[in-house]
């Protein structure tokens, strides 16, 4: 049966290089988990993520409210850099699925990171993106689920969604969307077919 899947971007399809140094740069005492569920409280970078806030004031009220030992122009510059690329595979998932389903990559992205992502070739290979800092809204929240299920033309149950951040994947399952968290293409590749939503057991 044909299903509605979305696919988070970064730590799913794209390499993502930021965690480590980020927890560094807090100075630790937290695990990944707790990093991103703070990151996406964060007043700034829901601000930024969705549009509303300029990159320079983003960089200040970041190195503020998360304490860091940086100046916002060092932070500016490892927070460009977290994108490191497409994983191997992650085009031709994309393409096997979309031979077979409604197709879209859901991300929490900001203008620092959009021209990058738009140069790895991803894009063109689903139906729909769904980006934060274009829609005005943000993963994990319900009104980014209920957009992005008004733009592929799918009711919850027909969706199933992806994604590296247990946050998010809750979010999701709140809104009524079968959800799964996976972490890089192997996995989502696996979990897609004991789904059988790639053929394989499921």
């Amino acid at each position: 049966m044909s299903r509605a899947v979305l696919l988070d971007m970064g730590g799913v399809l794209v390499e993502l290089g930021g965690e480590r140094p980020f927890l560094d740069m807090i100075g630790g005492g937290m695990d990944a988990d707790e990093m991103w569920r703070r990151w996406l409280a964060s007043p700034a970078v829901r601000a930024h993520e969705t549009g509303r806030l300029d990159t320079a004031a983003f960089a200040r009220q970041a190195v503020r409210e998360f304490g860091l030992t940086v100046g916002p122009e060092e932070f500016l510059e490892h927070f460009t850099s977290w994108l490191h690329g497409p994983y191997d595979g992650a085009h031709e998932l994309l393409e096997a699925l979309a031979a077979r389903h409604r197709t879209a990559i859901v991300t929490n992205i900001s203008a620092v990171h959009w021209p990058i992502a738009e140069g790895y070739g991803l894009f063109d290979r689903v139906a729909h993106v769904f980006a934060s800092f274009r829609m005005g809204a943000i993963k994990p929240d319900a009104d980014f689920f209920a957009m992005a299920l008004e733009g592929v033309g799918a009711s919850p149950a027909e969706a199933v969604f992806f994604d590296d951040n247990v946050v998010n994947v809750e979010g999701a399952r709140a809104c009524g969307i079968e959800a799964h968290v996976v972490r890089g293409v192997g996995e989502t590749r696996g979990k897609l077919e004991e789904l059988g939503l790639l053929g394989g057991p499921g």
